[in-house]
């Protein structure tokens, strides 16, 4: 379903533990163009594991980032994740698309973990299945409740939501749009937040396995604050790559080794085929010096940072100096939300 029609902008809106982020892409050429973007820190203690604690001053930073930016824009397209939100790989046999539904709600019954009266469910069929008796499909469920929270929260903004997405759908459309070259074989997508770290694999194109693993930054600040007595501002200087400080990145960067792993282990139980064979970063966690080289170390597998912008190009007036320079992995997902309507 398209949610905007051509020639219009999209706003992609993430808001994050540790920042609010917020890309303007115009879908009215050839291909999308990003014409605006924007960031400042979230209220300290306003956002705690993805979950909105103080809505009336997330509303206020909201609506300050985008006087700021000087939008004028009130559809956008906007995120879920955490732990209200649940995405797990099924496999069911091939039916027709009437039966489809009440196949995909009995395999909702057996897994998701909450109350199904009280959810959205939805799915996306996964391509390239050799057995044709069966398909496989990615099952996900949001809690309506937050849902409908978001939704209350945007309006107090001034924004009327066109879309709600799932963050880890939104990095996977942002993905293959600056990587259509990673079409073959088996990558990782890792995104560092600041409280969650969304972990994608993506076979061909297509995310197969997403789950979010609970570290991030804040976990790597708070254990320098312990390890080498910094206070919180010192710590955040370090994470910022402002005050270099050899080893900061093992604790995420063993938490995410481990999960690739696991993944990795997965995957080789029920398919045939490679590995995977490189990492992509992104988030504000990816920032942290020295980030990709110790995951690298780690797993021993190619590891990068992401480029946002890599075939999405920047208007002139979009080139903030400040955000390429310091955040530019931050904007990942807010690109691929603002990217839905292409």
């Amino acid at each position: 379903m398209r949610f905007f029609k051509r020639g219009r902008t999209a706003v992609g809106l993430d808001i994050g533990s540790g920042f609010v982020k917020l890309v303007l892409v115009d879908h009215g050429g050839d291909t999308p163009e990003v014409c605006g973007l924007a960031i400042r820190p979230t209220p300290r203690g306003a956002v705690v594991d993805g979950e909105v604690i103080d809505p009336a001053r997330v509303a206020n930073s909201v609506r300050e980032l985008i006087a700021e930016a000087g939008i004028r824009a009130r559809n956008v397209v906007a995120a879920l994740g955490g732990h209200d939100v649940f995405i797990k790989r099924v496999e069911v046999p091939r039916t027709k698309e009437a039966e489809a539904q009440r196949t995909f709600r009995r395999e909702a019954e057996r897994h998701v973990p909450f109350d199904l009266d009280e959810v959205s469910l939805d799915f996306q069929i996964l391509p390239r299945r050799e057995n044709k008796a069966h398909v496989e499909a990615l099952l996900v469920a949001a809690k309506r409740e937050r849902v409908d929270k978001r939704l209350a929260l945007l309006a107090d903004a001034g924004i009327r939501a066109a879309a709600m997405d799932v963050e880890a759908f939104a990095l996977h459309n942002a993905f293959v749009h600056n990587y259509p070259e990673t079409a073959d074989g088996v990558v990782a997508l890792v995104n560092v937040g600041r409280d969650v770290t969304n972990l994608n694999v993506i076979e061909e194109g297509v995310t197969v396995l997403a789950k979010d693993l609970p570290l991030g930054s804040r976990r790597v600040s708070e254990s320098l604050q312990r390890e080498f007595r910094l206070t919180e501002e010192e710590a955040e200087r370090v994470l910022q790559g402002r005050q270099p400080l050899r080893g900061v990145q093992r604790v995420v960067a063993d938490g995410v080794a481990l999960g690739i792993r696991r993944a990795a282990a997965y995957l080789g139980g029920r398919r045939s085929g490679a590995g995977v064979g490189r990492i992509f970063l992104s988030g504000g966690g990816a920032c942290m010096p020295g980030m990709p080289e110790a995951l690298a170390e780690r797993v021993q597998v190619e590891t990068r940072l992401v480029n946002p912008f890599q075939r999405v190009p920047l208007r002139e007036e979009a080139r903030d100096r400040r955000i390429l320079a310091n955040a530019a992995p931050m904007m990942f997902l807010p690109v691929g939300l603002a990217l839905r309507a292409a």
